[in-house]
């Protein structure tokens, strides 16, 4: 089960190189762009492979049960979450710390943004807040930040392309 010859392994680090490889893109092109739209690319890619060691799976099965399909997809997800959260610690923390920055100043131009809806003092309480709050993104952070993607979104996703993919029950004659 653990080597390169299982397609969840295999398509697991390919989707974590790849999205640690697209981040560090966004870094080069545009810093501000890590915590933007474009990064959701990186789910986009990493549920296209998902699927990918589903429909691997299937192939080895004459029936395919939803726990069938969950396995490859959420291994999958595993695999590439750890190898993104690794890049990203090292990306923050030693190659490009500035981005710690960079999220505060993003997050409080939010909050700016947002100043009609809030009001006033709740945007100067949102103010406070944001600039008393850490944005180090630790070995705990990093480590929290892993654990809970595991649940939301990783078997979430996991579990919705599992519940697409399985096969009908088939009728007993």
């Amino acid at each position: 089960m653990w080597s390169l010859e299982n397609p969840a392994i295999k398509n697991g680090i390919l989707a974590g190189i790849a999205s640690a490889v697209f981040v560090l893109l966004l870094y080069l092109v545009n810093p501000r762009w890590i915590f933007g739209f474009p990064s959701y690319i990186t789910t986009i890619i990493i549920i296209i492979l998902m699927v990918q060691s589903v429909k691997a799976e299937k192939k080895t099965l004459e029936y395919t049960a939803f726990s069938d399909a969950l396995k490859p997809a959420f291994l999958t997800f595993v695999i590439a979450n750890l190898i993104y959260i690794i890049f990203y610690y090292v990306l923050v923390n030693f190659i490009a710390p500035e981005l710690m920055d960079i999220q505060k100043e993003i997050t409080m131009e939010m909050i700016e943004k947002m100043s009609g809806f809030l009001g006033e003092e709740g945007t100067e309480t949102a103010i406070e807040q944001i600039e008393a709050r850490n944005f180090d993104f630790g070995l705990k952070t990093a480590a929290w930040t892993f654990a809970f993607g595991l649940i939301f979104p990783g078997f979430i996703i996991a579990a919705i392309i599992a519940a697409v993919m399985k096969d009908r029950k088939p009728v007993e004659s």
